[in-house]
């Protein structure tokens, strides 16, 4: 598929009209980032009947022939992936926003309704062609193969991977997916993606879905105290940024156990089997040995 950027959706109000605008936008969306759309899509997003659902999709494919095609065995609308080029502009943090939350014009019209800016934005742009492989696997629960420059391993050979779903760690979007190689559920950043291959005649095997990864599925509990090194107006700063009360010392969160490490790091938690004292840490684990025992709680831990 060629990587070749769409029209500016401004663009697409300007020649068709805010509500075509936005329902081609849809479309696009759809099948770039998921591989394919069916009618009941159109019809439960904006609430058309069945006739003016095929109208519009039938107008999309007037703009772009070539973007998709019917899959009768699927029932629905499939993406062409050879000849795909895309009809809306969308860069991929936008396009990982809206699959967590939802599509939205006001996005790719890159007006906030007030002034907004977000800080430390990455100076690694994505690229939105890989992203969208990525999701699209998610989708359709398909493998990929990628080669990936992973910060713990030399090895930077081409993996096997079954992507499951996609998540934000307060800094970058990464991906949590089945690693073929190591027989395992793993994480991933997608700035650190290289080539990715999408096998789409290649299907997650049972063990590989995200209802068997049981690191994801499992809830548990994180017992943080506010870090005795912390002097009493640094202590109270906290408190009143994590919203506890004037002289709580303590309290309890529940966090994916895949996502465990994110926290520890970006909540600067002390995972030590006593509290360092000479630190920046902002919270001591009170519950490490409870958690240790878990594998994915390798990397806290170390």
């Amino acid at each position: 598929m060629a990587d070749i950027k769409g029209h500016a959706f401004h663009g697409l109000v300007e020649k068709h009209g805010i509500q075509s605008a936005e329902r081609l936008a849809y479309i696009d969306f759809l099948l770039r980032f998921t591989g394919g759309l069916s009618r009941s899509d159109i019809t439960n997003f904006f609430g058309l009947g069945d006739a003016a659902a095929s109208k519009e999709i039938s107008f999309y494919k007037a703009q772009k022939e070539n973007n998709v095609d019917y899959d009768r065995v699927l029932r629905r609308n499939g993406i062409l992936r050879e000849t795909y080029q895309p009809l809306v502009d969308i860069d991929a943090d936008t396009a990982l926003g809206m699959l967590a939350n939802g599509f939205n014009k006001t996005k790719l019209q890159h007006k906030p309704i007030i002034p907004y800016s977000r800080v430390g934005n990455s100076p690694k742009i994505l690229d939105v062609d890989l992203v969208s492989k990525v999701t699209r696997a998610i989708s359709s629960k398909n493998i990929i193969k990628c080669h990936y420059m992973s910060g713990s391993s030399s090895n930077h050979g081409e993996r096997t991977l079954v992507p499951t779903t996609i998540f934000f760690d307060g800094i970058s979007w990464m991906f949590r997916a089945f690693h073929r190689e190591s027989n395992e559920f793993k994480c991933f950043n997608f700035s650190r993606l290289k080539e990715v291959e999408e096998c789409p005649q290649d299907f997650a095997n049972n063990n590989e879905t995200i209802e068997s990864d049981a690191d994801w599925q499992l809830t548990t509990l994180v017992h943080l105290t506010l870090h005795p090194s912390l002097t009493d107006k640094k202590k109270a700063e906290i408190r009143q940024e994590y919203d506890l009360d004037i002289d709580q010392d303590e309290f309890v969160v529940s966090e994916k156990a895949a996502l465990i490490y994110y926290l520890v790091w970006h909540w600067k938690i002390d995972t030590a089997d006593t509290p360092d004292m000479n630190s920046s840490y902002n919270f001591f684990l009170g519950n490490g040995n409870t958690l240790k025992h878990l594998k994915c709680m390798e990397n806290v831990f170390r």
